[in-house]
């Protein structure tokens, strides 16, 4: 009777092994079709040799409550000129959306504010604000549960480690920050480049005061990408699904030292 018992676990066990490997495995399917589907609608996006994901490694992953929503960021490798990254979007029920998160080379597609698009550099077909909506609402994430805002809150503070910009973080707006790219025009030190971190709080810092006895805390420092994003919800209901308006601003200053 003990042995017929013991056998009876480790049969389940090795069932259970089983499936959990094959939920991996259409898990990881879902993800690479999601990521090779966008990476032939966008051109921008370099392409893998075999499967897309291998490329694209895993940055960071998010998984919200009992499996409710999941996030990835993905990347190409550091070790590239301008590396593009990819944000995976993953409902409960395993359907997935993956979602452009380009450089800011591609100032078009991010929509900055006191910018000029760059000559030369391939146009996208849309932009940050509408592909990040267009998934919470294929998903089913823009709800009247409030799991929109749930997505936005993890987006932004556990899969890109952003911080809240407050008045209080005008020196670190207006100092901005520099990284390489040996394709692109130095512009370290142009003080054109000043005048736009300027011209970035001053705009930013326009919706934080709205409501005079309740600053609105709607802007997000991503120091690692170098962009700042204020989220405006229209609807302005928390029993209604979100209409966003995502505005981005630049807050890096290209450094090529081959043009130096």
């Amino acid at each position: 009777m003990k042995n017929i018992i013991i056998i009876r676990i480790s049969i389940f066990s090795f069932l259970c092994i089983i499936l959990i490997g094959c939920k991996k495995i259409n898990d990881e399917a879902n993800v690479e079709k999601a990521v090779s589907d966008l990476t032939n609608n966008f051109p921008q996006f370099r392409k893998g040799k075999s499967k897309q994901i291998e490329y694209y490694k895993l940055v960071r992953s998010v998984i919200y409550g009992e499996n409710e929503f999941k996030l990835q960021l993905r990347s190409e490798p550091d070790s590239l000129n301008d590396p593009q990254k990819i944000l995976v979007l993953i409902n409960s029920r395993n359907q997935c959306c993956a979602i452009p998160f380009l450089s800011n080379t591609y100032r078009e597609y991010w929509g900055f504010k006191n910018e000029k698009t760059l000559p030369n550099i391939i146009k996208t077909k849309s932009n940050f604000n509408q592909e990040f909506i267009n998934a919470l609402n294929t998903l089913k994430l823009n709800d009247t549960l409030g799991t929109g805002r749930k997505v936005i809150t993890e987006m932004m503070f556990s899969l890109l480690n952003c911080k809240y910009i407050t008045d209080k973080d005008s020196t670190e707006v207006l100092q901005g920050y520099s990284n390489e790219n040996y394709e692109l025009d130095n512009e370290l030190f142009d003080p054109k480049t000043r005048i736009r971190f300027r011209k970035n709080y001053q705009e930013i810092s326009k919706d934080w005061f709205i409501n005079e006895y309740s600053p609105e805390q709607n802007s997000y420092y991503d120091t690692k990408n170098y962009r700042i994003y204020q989220i405006i919800n229209n609807e302005g209901f928390y029993k209604k699904p979100l209409k966003l308006v995502i505005k981005c601003y630049r807050q890096n200053a290209i450094f090529n030292h081959r043009s130096i």
